[in-house]
């Protein structure tokens, strides 16, 4: 079941249509309500602490299962990664346009003055 809903929480952060299995979609919606709370820092975000699930299952009055936290802690993982991987290909440097080297013709030749 947990290898399923890593399956789905990928296929979602990869642009595709997750199928969530029938017998995880609690742990999903709970997974997903969880990530909306998540605190983050000015570096991106942080995983979620043992302490803010606990709180979150306290709240609500849910006793999980041992298998509802361990596949909450690997959904976790995953959407970190994901997401620093993600954030890393974007501040990636642009294509170089050109191989040719900028000289004052070439710059002339492209930005030509206005006299």
């Amino acid at each position: 079941m947990i290898r399923r809903l890593e399956k789905a929480l990928r296929d979602q952060l990869n642009g595709k249509k997750p199928r969530i299995p029938a017998a995880g979609r609690h742990v999903w919606e709970w997974f997903w309500k969880m990530d909306r709370t998540r605190e983050g820092t000015g570096y991106g975000i942080n995983p979620l602490q043992p302490s803010q699930i606990q709180a979150w299952f306290q709240m609500r009055h849910i006793s999980p299962l041992a298998w509802h936290l361990d596949a909450i802690e690997r959904m976790d993982a995953l959407r970190m990664k994901t997401y620093f991987e993600k954030r890393d290909e974007d501040s990636k440097p642009a294509d170089q346009v050109s191989s040719r080297p900028l000289t004052s013709k070439l710059f002339d030749a492209l930005f030509p003055s206005k006299r």
